[in-house]
């Protein structure tokens, strides 16, 4: 009897080590937590980046009849937009209302057609199109038509397509960028 409390105090004493013993390493790293202020009425989500896959369109089309694919849509969302006037102490404005936006594209044109924007993925003897919120054909270095804004979430729609650029069209990969910027009124 003697001997099983004896025991049995052993066992409490020991399992008190235990419950006291460090914490076994399940895994653990960093979060990195990146952004950006910026000076404008609404913030974009993330970093800015769109990606617009513009699908597997056929060499036949790019070489027969319109010589280009379909147009493929892709939004710039606009996030927290607070189009107010805003005015500091002395009655100064600090950020002037505003009601709409314009969009910049710019990058690297086609050899070819400058008008287009480079492709540097395998395939020869296409660009990419940028096409403007009201369905006109856009150039590299264009702006957008003047869109409107509202307080809180936008999206502004445009689209991209596939064109031919005058070369032989060749099979292979399809890889364009373009940098946008916005300006409001």
């Amino acid at each position: 009897m003697k001997l099983t409390k004896i025991a049995l105090a052993t066992i409490i004493a020991s399992s008190f080590g235990i419950a006291n013993a460090a914490p076994v390493d399940q895994g653990s790293g960093i979060i990195n937590f990146t952004g950006k202020v910026i000076n404008a009425p609404c913030s974009l989500p993330g970093d800015g980046t769109i990606n617009v896959d513009l699908g597997q369109v056929a060499n036949k089309v790019l070489e027969t009849g319109n010589k280009f694919s379909q147009s493929v849509q892709y939004n710039i969302a606009l996030e927290n937009c607070d189009l107010g006037e805003v005015k500091d102490s002395n009655d100064q404005v600090v950020f002037p209302a505003v009601s709409k936006v314009k969009v910049t594209f710019t990058g690297t044109p086609d050899t070819t057609a400058k008008e287009l924007l480079a492709n540097t993925g395998t395939s020869k003897g296409v660009g990419v199109r940028l096409i403007n919120a009201d369905g006109a054909t856009m150039k590299v270095g264009d702006t957008s038509v003047e869109m409107p804004l509202a307080d809180g979430p936008n999206k502004l729609a445009f689209s991209a397509r596939v064109e031919a650029n005058g070369d032989k069209v060749e099979t292979g990969s399809i890889i364009s960028q373009a940098t946008y910027a916005l300006n409001y009124l």
